[in-house]
């Protein structure tokens, strides 16, 4: 009998954690630097609590629901999200939540080796947020974008909030698989 790739409770705990994401989107932290949402938390928590691919199946129905015209991104949603600039985050979150899980299923359990595992979530993140939100913003929208204005605004300003999202995260993944029979996929 071939294996199903998903399972009834795990379409539930995808749906779940889609709409963790999508909440998160909308409580901000207020924090010195930046305001502190918790989306970054909710993925790299989808990636470390469901696995790879359950993970990214979770992010990916949240980008999904935005494309089909939900408003589950900050801005709105709909097909047309795609020239925002910020939308290169958001399509990076499906890879950040594949990445978390995927480090958390190969290395050793442990908190900091979770919380290893959101950092490498958040640089691949970064690493497709940041060239996105240039090229739309440079070539669709005309704005000219200093590589120190790029590194400050997207880089170091977000960075401290993400790691401690990471910390948060891992944190609770701790707690949670003492409830849930965590399995990887």
């Amino acid at each position: 009998m071939e294996k199903k790739f998903l399972t009834i409770r795990d379409l539930v705990l995808c749906a779940l954690f889609a709409a963790l994401v999508a909440v998160g989107t909308f409580i901000k932290i207020p924090t010195p630097l930046l305001p502190l949402t918790l989306q970054t938390l909710s993925v790299v928590l989808s990636g470390l609590v469901l696995g790879r691919k359950r993970g990214a199946v979770a992010v990916a129905v949240y980008v999904a629901a935005g494309l089909i015209g939900l408003p589950v991104f900050s801005q709105g949603g709909g097909p047309g999200y795609v020239l925002n600039p910020t939308f290169g985050y958001i399509v990076s979150f499906i890879a950040g939540a594949w990445t978390a899980g995927f480090l958390a299923e190969r290395l050793k359990p442990g908190l900091w080796n979770w919380v290893l595992a959101g950092a490498a979530a958040i640089v691949l993140i970064y690493a497709i947020g940041i060239p996105y939100y240039y090229v739309v913003a440079r070539w669709y929208l005309g704005k000219t974008l200093a590589a120190g204005v790029l590194l400050w605004t997207f880089v170091l300003m977000p960075l401290p909030g993400d790691l401690l999202s990471c910390v948060a995260a891992a944190l609770i993944f701790q707690r949670l698989r003492a409830f849930l029979n965590i399995r990887p996929l």
